[in-house]
């Protein structure tokens, strides 16, 4: 019981804000300002909700990114393109028309990798077929035979068939 009325200032009134309430001493329905104050507070769920909706949105965009950045990649690599690898730089040799076959007469595609310090077909096999288990076709396709060692410098035919 501690309001004024908003127009004649009369004090005692209950609150006007939240109840229907007559004014006894100007006789004024104050219900015009119970609806005003409920239309001026920022319903804060609606804030919570916007807010959501927002995170979610920007969680579907980097989803979408991530993927297409993936998807770029192996596309990178069926296109015989110099790959940066975070462990190392790899360099391809130059090749002569007459050894690259079109794609569309075969399946696969061939590389010519130039060895640096520290590379065994493993770890090539990893960088180009993202299975070192796969060392053995290396090995097939370029003649190694155990016991061998690899020569910085020394060339190697890689073979990547397409999908």
């Amino acid at each position: 019981m501690s309001n004024n009325c908003p127009i004649c200032d009369k004090a005692g009134l209950p609150d006007y804000t939240k109840n229907n309430v007559v004014c006894p001493q100007c006789n004024s329905d104050l219900k015009a300002f119970m609806l005003l104050n409920s239309i001026s507070k920022p319903n804060k769920s609606k804030i919570w909700t916007y807010l959501i909706i927002g995170i979610s949105l920007l969680s579907v965009a980097f989803l979408g990114m991530f993927l297409k950045s993936n998807s770029d990649k192996k596309e990178l690599i069926a296109k015989n393109v110099i790959l940066n690898d975070s462990i190392s730089k790899m360099q391809i040799a130059d090749v002569t028309k007459e050894e690259v076959q079109p794609i569309a007469e075969k399946q696969e595609a061939t590389i010519k990798y130039v060895v640096k310090k520290g590379d065994y077909p493993y770890k090539i096999a990893q960088i180009f077929y993202n299975d070192g288990s796969k060392y053995k076709q290396i090995e097939a396709d370029n003649n190694l035979e155990k016991p061998y060692t690899l020569k910085v410098g020394q060339i190697l035919t890689i073979k990547i068939s397409q999908e």
